[in-house]
């Protein structure tokens, strides 16, 4: 119920605010909506903060002065759901970000520009760990007793409310979390990184980035996603192969292929894609990248920028995903930014 008022919230936010015509209706319980997505940040079950967190970011863009006055508490919230132990809500408190950051101007960016900076190496710093450490850790029964438990049919954890006064919102008993690791604050980076290049290089962004400055970000990025000494590393560079195609994408065919931005990340792409110890999902990541790079600037061009080595992998990978199974593809646009793909050609709208 939680998540369906965050989802209701975000969803009159979206369609009321840009409406010339009902702009004004809901603006009087902006405060009194904003009040009720602050809330659902404490509660127990992740999707409940996930889309509260989009929720915020769609309310702010549509009324931002409405919104202004409590900037500060959703600085602090989204900032925490950047480095979440759930992957899609690291993803989505970048989204919530973009959107503030577009309601906000120049000056929310140079926030977030300072939070980059200071997230985006903690992968470094995340406690060295062996593959088969971390094997030992999965399979260690004591390790996963009592953890999280989730109601059947449903992503809601099964939880009480917390005994530390902190005011969350649960039902059933559980009262053990997994403490939150450096590398996720880089993984969350990654995706807030992305929000940045895709919108500021809109052709109505509020906020402009050089070449040069997005190339900094990018040599951010695979310098960081360059670590090696834990087993999550591999999920670092999943994570950023599948936002590589989406800032190439945003900065268009001409821009990517002309400016340098191919070379910052194809020593690293096929270092992933010969390696013998990366893991299926990484490596599948990085095939889908090339792949989608490649069709973005032509395949000719792209394989004319590679190493001859290099060539022969990329052509090897090509002819590995040619022959994978196409599954069925779900098709029309979405009615709800939250919602499953092709309700708006169901409804008739």
């Amino acid at each position: 119920v939680r998540e369906a008022a965050c989802q209701a919230i975000a969803e009159l936010a979206a369609h009321l605010g840009k409406s010339k015509d009902y702009h004004d209706v809901l603006q009087s319980q902006v405060d009194l909506l904003m009040q009720a997505l602050l809330m659902c940040f404490h509660d127990e079950s992740w999707p409940v903060r996930d889309e509260a967190c989009l929720g915020c970011g769609i309310l702010c863009k549509a009324y931002p002065e409405e919104c202004r006055p409590e900037l500060g508490t959703l600085w602090q919230r989204w900032t925490e759901q950047l480095t979440d132990q759930i992957w899609s809500v690291r993803k989505d408190a970048a989204v919530a970000l973009g959107d503030a950051m577009e309601a906000y101007g120049q000056e929310f960016y140079q926030k977030i520009k300072v939070l980059v900076n200071d997230l985006l190496p903690s992968a470094k710093k995340q406690a060295p760990m062996t593959r088969e450490e971390f094997k030992a850790r999965q399979n260690d029964a004591a390790a996963h007793t009592d953890s999280q438990l989730f109601s059947c049919g449903s992503l809601a954890p099964k939880l009480k409310k917390r005994k530390d006064g902190a005011g969350r919102i649960g039902c059933s008993s559980c009262d053990v979390t997994r403490e939150r690791q450096l590398w996720e604050a880089t993984d969350g980076c990654i995706y807030l990184v992305a929000e940045l290049v895709k919108r500021c290089t809109a052709e109505d962004s509020v906020v402009s980035l050089t070449d040069a400055e997005i190339r900094g970000y990018m040599e951010q990025l695979i310098d960081v996603c360059r670590v090696q000494h834990f087993p999550q590393a591999d999920d670092l560079r999943a994570t950023l192969w599948g936002q590589v195609p989406i800032m190439a994408e945003a900065l268009g065919k001409q821009r990517f292929k002309r400016n340098g931005y191919l070379e910052i990340f194809t020593d690293l792409l096929f270092s992933n894609l010969e390696s013998r110890t990366a893991s299926q999902l990484s490596k599948h990541a990085a095939g889908q990248c090339a792949e989608d790079c490649a069709d973005l600037i032509g395949v000719a061009i792209f394989r004319g920028r590679l190493e001859d080595y290099q060539r022969d992998i990329f052509d090897d990978a090509m002819r590995e995903r040619e022959a994978m199974p196409k599954g069925p593809a779900m098709g029309g646009p979405s009615f709800s930014p939250f919602g499953p793909q092709g309700l708006v050609g169901q409804m008739g709208l």
